[in-house]
């Protein structure tokens, strides 16, 4: 806009000569010094502008003959668009009447600075034909990066180009080779090719995926993921998005790949194909129009399905799920609460990848949850909250359960002494029935209720120092075991009815804890500690283990440490310690993490193994372009490293590069192996990356 106001201003200042040509199809108006018309052609010189359609022109020289409506404009060229776009050439030929132009050396600026220099080029109804031509969003002068192709269609409108036979330099050393590629040369999203991905394993091969992209509409979209590892075989993944209204969208993934019979018997592998289906959703809103008022609802789905893990090992880049563990998890959630009442209905699916059958997997499919929220009953300071559950535990081979249970605390609470110390009795009422299913049982249900009594001394104190505020809240809590009834007796049941439930009173004990806080004047937490300790009565050790957890933050740094400590085998049973800094050019962290499993923790609890790691991450910015990071876990006990990785960034205004070096523990039909990779990504802006690991 401001050069085009610079040009009509030059025109008048000058006192230009004005003239204006009309036909059909379009409307000329050119300004210049001098104009001379005779009969049907019209020339013009110095200081010509011309505005043609939605564009503005700036050169030396304009020819116009109204008979052919042609418009040759000469010299130093520059053309203004109306979306933004520059135009530098030497030459240009307009057809009026068809709105053909033809350009010698185009030269061509897009509005986010892309720019495209073609040795010819033809311009119809806003497409371009380029012959021999660069592209690039670098400096003009000496581009970082740049493409080289033999010729091209460009559609201005759309702002997408399709390229035949692309070459992509880095510097001038030649990175990448494609005989086709499309893509939009703004950032909107429009189908076609996205740039490929590429690497090399020494178990695998070499790698290619390419990605093929489809907008099917802006709410909408498909890629679809080719993959070959020339030393294992061929797949492919396909992930389908979509927004299906303004509080709710979700993601669609299949994928199939098939290995060759040498890789699988040289990887001893189970299967000799991976597949599995992955679906996310999310809606904030779902029937927001028929509910009562007052009322909030919502849905959250997190479903995989697959054979084995290397379903998701093979994919470039992962959905959201539950980590990439041997035992993967799906959840299917709604709820629908108000200030009162919450209710929700849940599902999860469990998939054993390190099984070849899962028919005796266990599933909760579904189980039903009803909450009243604390109320007040009868006096303010008496409350209640209840929560009902239905449980439904499946599976094909094995004993099932259905379980329906109900508790109820209630809890009577005054203070004294101006209320620097509070009193409370409660008073907690479980129910349960249980129904045994797919077998034959002595019994086929089984009931339970009991009560259990608790009081509960404590206080919350807040006093403000020079500099300072300390909050102090410690409690002693007496928890004793009321009655307990069952039907039939648990002796009376199988064994296999038993290993799905726990009942029974807790032990007699008192629990003290005790947390405090320190905040500076502008209520920013400095310090906290949170203690906590029980005593058993009937156990011949009495002292539980005690747990401290605190935290001191001063100025960048940050010092934690949670430790919990058996007073029984004298032994810290587990430690985390961190301490970490976080400025603005730089940040680390460094701990170590511990844990010993001690004679009284069951042999089959998973994750029973000791662990006693050092750990260290870091990040620096060198400067504005260079960044730097990485991280190492050691093993004290095996003096080894586990896991590492090394890596760096490099970023201008045109394009971007992320390198990394790293070895991680990755789970695989056949267990845990330790894979060495690297990654480099290379970011060519605005257009895509280029990928290898």
């Amino acid at each position: 806009m401001t050069k085009n106001l610079f040009f009509f201003l030059v025109a008048i200042i000058a006192g230009v000569q004005i003239l204006s040509a009309a036909s059909d199809k379009s409307k000329i108006e050119i300004t210049a010094k001098h104009v001379d018309a005779a009969d049907n052609i019209v020339e013009a010189k110095d200081h010509v502008v011309v505005y043609y359609e939605d564009s503005v022109i700036k050169a030396a020289s304009a020819h116009f003959d109204k008979s052919t409506k042609v418009l040759v404009i000469d010299g130093e060229i520059e053309m203004l668009g109306y979306n933004g776009s520059k135009v530098h050439t030497d030459h240009i030929e307009i057809h009026t009447d068809t709105k053909e132009v033809t350009f010698d050396e185009l030269f061509l600026i897009g509005k986010n600075d892309v720019w495209i220099f073609s040795d010819d080029a033809h311009k119809d109804e806003g497409n371009y034909t380029l012959g021999a031509s660069l592209i690039s969003s670098c400096d003009i002068a000496d581009p970082l990066w740049k493409m080289a192709f033999s010729d091209a269609l460009y559609d201005s409108d759309a702002n997408y180009i399709k390229i035949y036979g692309a070459k992509v330099y880095l510097w001038d050393i030649p990175m990448f080779y494609t005989p086709y590629l499309a893509f939009s040369t703004d950032r909107e999203r429009s189908s076609g090719l996205l740039f490929p991905a590429f690497g090399y394993s020494s178990n695998e091969g070499f790698l290619y995926e390419q990605p093929i992209y489809w907008a099917i509409s802006p709410s909408m979209d498909l890629e679809v993921n080719p993959q070959i590892r020339t030393a294992r075989s061929i797949g492919m993944y396909s992930t389908f998005r979509f927004v299906d209204s303004a509080y709710s969208s979700g993601k669609l993934r299949v994928g199939y790949f098939k290995d060759k019979t040498e890789y699988i018997d040289n990887n001893y592998l189970p299967n000799d194909s991976h597949y599995g289906v992955e679906f996310n959703y999310e809606s904030s809103q779902v029937f927001s129009n028929t509910l009562p008022t007052g009322f909030t609802d919502g849905l959250y789905i997190n479903t995989t399905y697959l054979n084995d893990i290397d379903y998701l090992n093979l994919q470039q880049s992962h959905l959201r799920h539950f980590g990439l563990v041997p035992l993967q998890e799906s959840r299917v959630n709604y709820f629908l609460y108000n200030n009162d009442y919450y209710t929700g209905v849940n599902a999860k699916y469990f998939i054993d990848t390190r099984k070849e059958d899962n028919s005796d997997t266990l599933q909760i499919l579904p189980s039903l949850q009803l909450h009243k929220y604390l109320s007040h009953f009868i006096w303010n300071n008496l409350t209640y909250s209840a929560d009902l559950r239905i449980n439904n535990f499946d599976r094909e081979k094995g004993t099932t359960l259905r379980q329906a249970e109900l508790k109820v605390p209630v809890e009577l609470t005054t203070s004294f002494f101006d209320d620097f110390l509070s009193l409370s009795l409660g008073e907690e009422l479980y129910y349960s029935k249980f129904f045994f299913g797919n077998g034959a049982y002595l019994h086929d249900d089984f009931e339970y209720y009991s009560n259990i009594h608790k009081v509960k001394l404590f206080t919350d104190l807040t006093k403000k120092y020079d500099g300072f505020i300390h909050v102090l809240q410690p409690s002693l809590a007496y928890i004793r075991p009321g009655n307990e009834y069952k039907s039939p007796s648990l002796s009376a049941l199988d064994v296999d009815q038993t290993a799905l439930f726990t009942v029974g009173l807790p032990e007699e004990h008192y629990a003290f804890n005790l947390s405090q806080y320190f905040y500076d004047e502008m209520m920013n937490l400095k310090f906290f500690q949170r203690l906590t300790q029980t005593y058993y009565l009937d156990r011949n050790y009495e002292l539980a283990d005690l747990s401290n957890e605190m935290r001191y933050n001063w100025n960048q740094w940050s010092l934690y440490n949670d430790v919990t400590y058996s007073h029984e085998y004298g032994r810290i049973r587990e430690s985390a310690s961190r301490v970490s800094l976080n400025e603005e050019d730089y940040h680390f962290s460094l701990g170590h993490t511990y844990k010993k499993i001690l004679p009284d923790v069951p042999t089959y609890i998973t994750g029973n193994i000791d662990a006693n790691e050092l750990y260290f991450y870091f990040g620096y910015t060198f400067n504005e372009q260079v960044k730097f990071n990485g991280g190492l876990t050691y093993d004290v006990d095996d003096a080894s490293s586990k896991q590492w990785r090394f890596g760096g960034s490099y970023h201008r205004d045109c394009w971007n590069a992320t390198a990394s070096v790293r070895q991680d523990i990755v789970p695989r039909p056949t267990g845990y192996t330790l894979d060495t990779t690297f990654y480099l990504q290379l970011n060519f802006i605005p257009f895509g990356t280029v990928g290898t690991e």
